[in-house]
């Protein structure tokens, strides 16, 4: 929801976001209807994407399994600018973070 609050900070610097879930389709879909998401959650089920960046790594979490959540920053170019990889489920970099992030490459 951090994100959904700092959307207009992202819109003014031109960045787009996008949330990559682990899970099914169908559930990436539920996640974007149940928190009113305005960006896209794209679903990984087979987890390449993360793969390629280093966040495959799952942890049970209320008897379902999930991925430690990460943030990157890409550039226009296709760099990687930034990266946080959470140690638990509940590690999350902060929004504003991001944001500050964001501004360094725009």
């Amino acid at each position: 929801m951090q994100l959904q609050q700092q959307a207009a900070a992202f819109k003014a610097l031109n960045a787009a976001v996008i949330v990559i879930d682990g899970q099914e389709l169908y559930r990436a879909q539920w996640w974007q209807r149940k928190l009113k998401i305005d960006y896209p959650i794209l679903a990984d089920p087979a987890v390449r994407v993360q793969g390629l960046y280093g966040v495959a790594r799952q942890l049970v979490v209320h008897e379902e399994w999930v991925n430690v959540p990460a943030a990157f920053v890409v550039d226009k170019q296709g760099t990687l600018s930034f990266g946080y990889w959470g140690r638990a489920f509940n590690d999350r970099v902060s929004a504003e973070r991001m944001v500050a992030e964001v501004r360094k490459v725009a």
